[in-house]
């Protein structure tokens, strides 16, 4: 039975939201403050773009620029890829995927409520995975102890001879065709 995950699970990055005029200077010590790689650009309501730490680098510091004149609206990516926090975690890597893009900003109704990355969805994915197997498979504790029938100290299984429950060594339970 496979359980869903709704990418609002998985969301560990919440988001840091700024405003289009705001400067990159500002910007890189929200960022910095935070420990964030990327913030959420909102214009009243509206989500207008997002800015990364690699948007800073790229488009300002490795130009030359001055962080304290460049206003976010000039480096931002416009119109960026969401998903609802109510969409299933594979309808998340398929749309990253689709879009060619590392990160996907989680919205809740319309608004902003944090990031994901390819690694946190993977992660999920696989924990649910190993949870799904080991209920499957359920992992048996090895019980040792002495055979009730050869008298031999090692693993022992559990077995039912005429009825009675018995606790066997491997070679006696192999020779009872059990």
């Amino acid at each position: 039975m496979t359980s869903r995950i709704a990418v609002g699970q998985v969301v560990k990055r919440k988001a840091v939201i700024v405003k289009p005029h705001d400067t990159i200077h500002k910007i890189a010590k929200v960022l910095s403050r935070n420990k964030a790689g990327s913030a959420v650009v909102v214009s009243g309501d509206e989500i207008v773009g997002i800015i990364t730490d690699r948007d800073i680098l790229d488009k300002v510091v490795a130009k030359g620029r001055d962080p304290k004149a460049v206003k976010v609206e000039e480096v931002m990516t416009k119109n960026p890829v969401t998903i609802e926090d109510d969409y299933d975690v594979q309808d998340a890597i398929d749309r990253m995927m689709d879009k060619g893009i590392r990160r996907l900003l989680v919205t809740r109704l319309g608004r902003p409520i944090g990031f994901v990355t390819a690694a946190d969805l993977l992660s999920a994915l696989t924990t649910q995975n190993q949870e799904e197997q080991e209920e499957e498979y359920p992992e048996e504790t090895p019980v040792y102890g002495i055979c009730e029938l050869c008298g031999q100290y090692g693993p022992l299984y559990k077995v039912y001879i005429g009825g009675e429950e018995k606790w066997v060594c491997e070679s006696c339970k192999d020779s009872l065709n059990l």
